[in-house]
């Protein structure tokens, strides 16, 4: 078992527990009139709950695959998931230094094309109308419908 994968639900816990503080610090408003940091307390409390889920899990088949390790003694040292794992953080700590300069639609374009891009496959079409549907509704829904104000960037007039 690797350390990274060990820990990757606390590693989760732990991120969601300090974007939630962050957010609560900013001021997260009522349910009614949502304040700047409301979204950032969903967003680390959804961390938190998705991180619990897979420390159980995690704990639920540690059995079953130190089963399987013993059997085989030879592991490579960098695993595909512990790079998906690595991958995403660096992508979304990408994403919270890009997106004043940037803007929302080309840093979560960019974003979300990395995260539906598949290298495997090299499929870049799928990904690139999954990144385009992604920033369309969600431009649409908080943008139009519920009128917040996205960070606009280099297109000041977006």
């Amino acid at each position: 078992m690797h350390l990274l994968k060990a820990f990757e639900g606390s590693i989760w816990i732990a991120l969601g527990i300090l974007i939630s503080l962050l957010a609560y610090n900013t001021g997260i408003g009522s349910f009614r009139e949502p304040g700047v940091g409301f979204i950032g307390l969903a967003s680390g409390l959804f961390l938190i709950v998705i991180g619990s889920v897979m420390s159980m899990t995690r704990r639920g088949n540690a059995q079953q695959e130190g089963k399987e390790e013993s059997k085989s003694a030879v592991q490579t040292t960098i695993t595909r998931p512990s790079f998906k794992f690595i991958y995403t953080l660096v992508l979304l700590a990408l994403y919270a230094l890009l997106l004043n300069p940037l803007g929302y639609v080309i840093a979560t374009f960019l974003v979300m094309f990395g995260l539906f891009f598949d290298p495997v496959t090299r499929r870049w079409l799928p990904a690139l109308f999954a990144s385009l549907a992604s920033v369309a509704i969600t431009y649409i829904v908080f943008e139009i419908w519920l009128k917040s104000q996205l960070p606009r960037g280099i297109f000041p007039w977006w």
